[in-house]
């Protein structure tokens, strides 16, 4: 028989997710820990992150907040060797925390797009950087996972140049940083959520968008997605049951590329 439990499995295993606080990264962090793996919770909003790590030890999981802000690079670093430190390895790696806010292209400045391109591309990449580090000294056939979007590869609406070209960079470095480490038997892969309705897409900044562009945000399948969705996802990809796919890049939007 099968065994699931020790395919889909992660006891044993050490995950930092980024972005924890909430949306995507909480459902993130929650599955990762459901399914046995210790997890390291980093995000800028500090008593946030802690009341989500606290939930997880509390359910039987184990769980230890950071204070990160994935805009400076010392911090990052810090994360990634104080999760090493504090747990005793690193296996897997979710790039989860990122900005949505929105801006026309001529009112996009260039402090704007260093904004987001700071937090959305060069973040996790020394994240990514750091726990390559990790893991090849430590011999670890790791995990990477990166969220980008389906805004990556089709344009989805007015104002998200620089999300979206951030978004598209994270898709190309998965790709390259997969090719780099395969002999080090890291796995390197993103998801692309689509519409999921998520805290963070109340905090974001910019322009409203037109009552005809929020209708083509509904995707096929008849509803926005939600946290869970992306989270399976990821977790899918942090198994041994996604241990022959690498540099990949999986779109869960319920079909909305499709259209």
């Amino acid at each position: 028989m099968l065994d699931f439990a020790k395919l889909f499995g992660l006891d044993g295993r050490v995950a930092i997710v980024t972005g924890a606080a909430q949306g995507m990264g909480e459902g993130i962090a929650r599955y990762l820990a459901g399914a046995g793996a210790a997890v390291a919770l980093a995000d800028i909003q500090q008593d946030a992150v802690e009341q989500v790590a606290a939930g997880i030890v509390a359910a039987g999981g184990s769980a230890r907040a950071y204070r990160v802000d994935m805009a400076q690079e010392d911090q990052i670093v810090a994360l990634v060797d104080g999760a090493r430190a504090d747990f005793g390895r690193l296996d897997i790696v979710v790039n989860c925390a990122g900005l949505q806010h929105r801006n026309f292209l001529e009112d996009t400045t260039s402090a704007f797009w260093d904004t987001m391109m700071d937090v959305n591309l060069r973040g996790p990449f020394i994240a990514t950087r750091e726990a390559v580090r990790v893991m090849r000294a430590d011999a670890t056939r790791g995990r990477i996972i990166n969220i980008a979007s389906n805004s990556a590869f089709h344009a989805t609406a007015p104002s998200l140049l620089a999300y979206a070209t951030s978004k598209a960079g994270v898709a190309g470095m998965t790709r390259s940083v997969a090719m780099e480490v395969a002999g080090d038997g890291i796995n390197v892969n993103a998801v692309c959520p689509g519409n999921t309705a998520t805290p963070g897409q109340m905090t974001s900044t910019g322009p409203s968008f037109p009552p005809e562009q929020i209708a083509k945000f509904m995707p096929p399948i008849g509803r926005v997605g939600h946290p869970d969705d992306i989270a399976a996802a990821v977790l899918y990809f942090a198994s041994d049951a996604a241990s022959y796919i690498t540099g990949q890049t999986l779109v869960v939007d319920g079909g909305q590329l499709s259209c």
